[in-house]
């Protein structure tokens, strides 16, 4: 999401320092460089204040981006551990503590629901 933003912001920066072809573009339509700096500016203080406006919103996001980096540090450690090729390695951390990783599993779910009813909770609440 934060790269597709990202994107977005360089594209539109590039695309503003194109020059335009005069035929095509109405006298209406021009806009200052100080003006664009203001609405800019405008647009990202909105921005910044959206997560005081919608704070469930964010609470769910937070959860989201959460999820989505705890899967993908589990993901890029398998294909480190696959490209390491120390097949020996992986055999004994899952057969030497099955019970350390059963109770690491256990409590990430724990941790989720315990974030999915506070979620919840905030949402009731916000209604």
């Amino acid at each position: 999401m934060s790269f597709l933003i990202r994107a977005a912001f360089w594209l539109s920066l590039v695309i503003l320092i194109l020059p335009a072809d005069r035929e095509n573009t109405s006298d209406n339509a021009n806009l200052s460089t100080s003006e664009a700096l203001v609405a800019a500016q405008a647009t990202l203080k909105d921005f910044t204040s959206f997560c005081s406006r919608q704070p469930e919103v964010c609470a769910a996001g937070e959860v989201a981006i959460e999820n989505f980096s705890a899967k993908a540090r589990y993901g890029a450690k398998q294909v480190y551990m696959y490209l390491d090729g120390d097949k020996d390695q992986t055999a004994d951390t899952t057969t030497s503590a099955p019970e350390n990783t059963l109770a690491m599993n256990e409590a990430t779910l724990k941790q989720q629901e315990l974030d999915r009813q506070a979620l919840a909770e905030m949402v009731r609440n916000a209604d």
